[in-house]
């Protein structure tokens, strides 16, 4: 299953805890205390990774770790041949061969599992193992699930968790049943990343039987990860049953998660909840898992929603900052949903957000809730693109006049999607805006709109000092096939000083008949 980098997004600003990342497959961060990592040349790091000054080599070896590239296994396994004799040191090194994962490794660890006296080193090794598709690195963690540091037999038994050979998982079940809760979750997590069935009746007994909150939501953490849709009913028997919203959330994540038919009613109940994480997160999975037919019902709850803002000026926004703040939040969220699922059953709730409120910008609050109704309105703009009326043209056509170069563009972008040929002068006329993302929209719709009336200012255009808007307007002339372009358009193509605007102009020359 895949799911959008928003989706990842929102649930962190939710707080929610690191296990929903295996939602999605996340590319690590390529960055650390300001220290680019993928920014250094190779072997510049290799010879680091010998340097007299141990925190040299401790950051060399951590970025390496985010270089899978050939060599930077056999250098960092020579490190450890001439006797490292820094734990920290050690321990990066074998941080970074785990996120390598190259089974070549597995030997050297080996050997940390089995002589290193630092715990903290062996917890390194032992999590590495998770990272190493290989039969090897499986039975590696199966012996270090007996080190006598619980540390490190921890971190064995999570890197368990990427393994399902039959001794993995009758350990994985023992250990499940651990009375040492710190044993026992980390199993629980393990069976889940296993995606084995074998796992599925544990969870669900665990489920079923704890009165511990915190088991629990490890539970609900686990069945996330293990996704199996024959879990389904006793997530949500435990969704009725709760009053706790955090408990609710994890519930509502482990139910999309299932992707089994029959939750969308939760989904949507979790936009009438009083607590406001909750109805972003209904809102976020609906956008992932939600289909058509529920758009109309969402754009319901979003009009309630908005009441208050649609209704009240600037001044009385003011007044509660707080709940300002919240419902324009929401409402943003509404309208990205709605857009995703159905744009044209948000019409009406379109209408009402594009409408321009004035706040008077005395306050960071102020700069915020101003910042909220900014967002709002882009989104009804953008919506509106999809709506193919008349009223939404006219307020399209308005909003070219907005004093927001950001709206301004946006609207030129709608206006676009509309297909509405009565304003496509209005958007010639926007190649001559002072902003520079104006200018490159508007060539953008000019030429996927084949407006041949705008060859002559796009030729103008070719000559705009940025180069978004040279390569916009080299492809719109491109596609309108003006034979009158095509010097320019080869001109541009070898002397322009941008190579993106020079690859554009010869492919723009080449669909020129």
């Amino acid at each position: 299953m895949v799911v959008n980098d928003e989706f990842i997004r929102i649930i962190r600003r939710l707080a929610m805890p690191c296990f929903l990342f295996a939602l999605v497959c996340h590319a690590p961060n390529a960055h650390a205390n300001g220290w680019e990592h993928t920014s250094i040349d190779f072997d510049v790091l290799v010879k680091a990774l010998n340097d007299s000054n141990a925190n040299v080599r401790l950051r060399a070896a951590e970025s390496l770790g985010y270089r899978p590239q050939s060599g930077a296994t056999d250098a960092l396994l020579a490190r450890l041949e001439q006797n490292e004799s820094i734990d920290r040191v050690r321990q990066e090194i074998y941080s970074a061969l785990g996120k390598i994962g190259e089974p070549s490794a597995l030997a050297k660890i080996e050997d940390c599992l089995l002589g290193e006296t630092s715990a903290a080193v062996r917890v390194e090794c032992a999590n590495a193992l998770g990272n190493i598709d290989s039969r090897e690195a499986e039975q590696l963690a199966l012996k270090a699930i007996h080190d006598p540091n619980i540390q490190v037999r921890l971190h064995a038994i999570k890197s368990l968790g990427s393994f399902s050979g039959s001794a993995t998982l009758q350990a994985l079940t023992d250990f499940a049943r651990d009375k040492n809760d710190s044993i026992s979750q980390v199993a629980l997590l393990s069976l889940g990343r296993t995606r084995s069935t074998t796992g599925l009746e544990i969870l669900r007994e665990s489920l079923r039987q704890s009165e511990n909150r915190e088991q629990i939501l490890v539970a609900l953490r686990a069945l996330t990860l293990l996704a199996n849709p024959d879990a389904i009913a006793d997530i949500q028997a435990l969704y009725r049953k709760t009053e706790d919203e955090e408990v609710k959330r994890y519930a509502l994540v482990a139910m999309a998660n299932t992707r089994a038919r029959g939750s969308e009613s939760y989904f949507l109940e979790a936009l009438s909840s009083e607590d406001h994480d909750s109805r972003i997160l209904g809102l976020a999975i609906l956008r992932n898992f939600g289909s058509r037919n529920q758009a109309g019902a969402i754009t319901e709850h979003a009009l309630l929603e908005g009441s208050r803002i649609f209704k009240q000026d600037g001044d009385a926004l003011l007044l509660e900052p707080g709940s300002t703040i919240a419902s324009l939040e929401l409402l943003h969220e509404y309208l990205r949903t709605i857009i995703r699922l159905d744009p044209q059953a948000g019409v009406s709730l379109y209408l009402r957000a594009a409408t321009v409120k004035s706040i008077p910008r005395t306050s960071s609050t102020a700069l915020k809730i101003a910042q909220g109704l900014y967002q709002v309105r882009w989104q009804a703009i953008y919506g509106l693109g999809y709506t193919r009326t008349e009223q939404a043209a006219e307020i399209l056509g308005a909003a070219l006049k907005d004093p927001d170069a950001r709206i301004r563009a946006v609207a030129i972008r709608s206006l676009g999607v509309l297909g509405n040929a009565g304003y496509y002068d209005s958007i010639v006329a926007m190649l001559n805006d002072q902003s520079a993302e104006v200018r490159w929209t508007a060539a953008r719709v000019l030429g996927r709109g084949k407006v041949n009336s705008a060859s002559e200012p796009l030729i103008r255009s070719l000559a705009d000092p940025i180069a978004q808007v040279r390569l916009e307007s080299a492809l719109a002339l491109g596609y309108l096939n003006a034979a009158a372009a095509k010097p320019r358009l080869s001109d541009l193509a070898s002397k322009d000083p941008d190579s993106r605007v020079k690859e554009a102009a010869l492919y723009a020359a080449s669909l020129i008949e």
